[in-house]
């Protein structure tokens, strides 16, 4: 099975998040759940995890696999289908951050106090277990009525990043506002 890859043995080598609260938010139609935020309240302020999906972990450099995948350079997206960067296996199983399965990530992990400044930073290789998994829509509800899984950790995370981009633009940041095109 290609999930005895995703091995104790590699487990015990990385950070352990498992326990901390964790989801996923991206389009209702994502095949592949690459990123991840984990949140938790710690003395001082929040730890926030901003987790990657380890691809590199399967992806050995020079290997044919490894050619293939800079040949294409990026996955892209049809009307009707997709025609990915790696092979499904990696991109929607092994490498996708699919809720209640123990997962490799590369992560930055922050702790952050009330105002959002940055107390500490942490970079390295973990494991983690996503616990859900939602869409925009779903994590806009929960927003708006303050009710639903996640709720307090989302409204945190929600008021965190608003304080964040207030300061950003504050400091000259450009806020490039673009609309997405689909297609139907």
């Amino acid at each position: 099975s290609l999930h005895a890859l995703v091995n104790e043995e590699e487990k015990n080598k990385r950070k352990d998040f498992r326990r901390i609260p964790t989801c996923t938010i991206d389009p209702l139609d994502a095949k592949d759940f690459d990123d991840a935020l984990s949140f938790r309240e710690v003395e001082g302020g929040y730890e926030v995890g901003i987790h990657i999906a380890d691809v590199s972990h399967f992806l050995r450099e020079g290997t044919a696999l490894d050619r293939e995948a800079e040949d294409r350079g990026t996955s892209v997206y049809l009307v009707d289908r997709t025609l990915p960067m790696l092979p499904e296996t990696l991109s929607n199983d092994l490498c996708s951050l699919n809720p209640n399965e123990d997962k490799f990530t590369f992560s930055a992990v922050f702790t952050l106090d009330e105002n959002a400044h940055v107390l500490s930073e942490w970079f390295g290789r973990t494991v983690i277990h996503s616990d859900k998994r939602f869409t925009y829509e779903e994590a806009q509800t929960v927003l708006e009525t303050g009710e639903g899984p996640f709720a307090k950790e989302l409204s945190v995370l929600n008021k965190l990043a608003k304080k964040i981009r207030t300061e950003r633009e504050q400091n000259g940041a450009i806020t490039f506002d673009d609309v997405e095109i689909k297609f139907n």
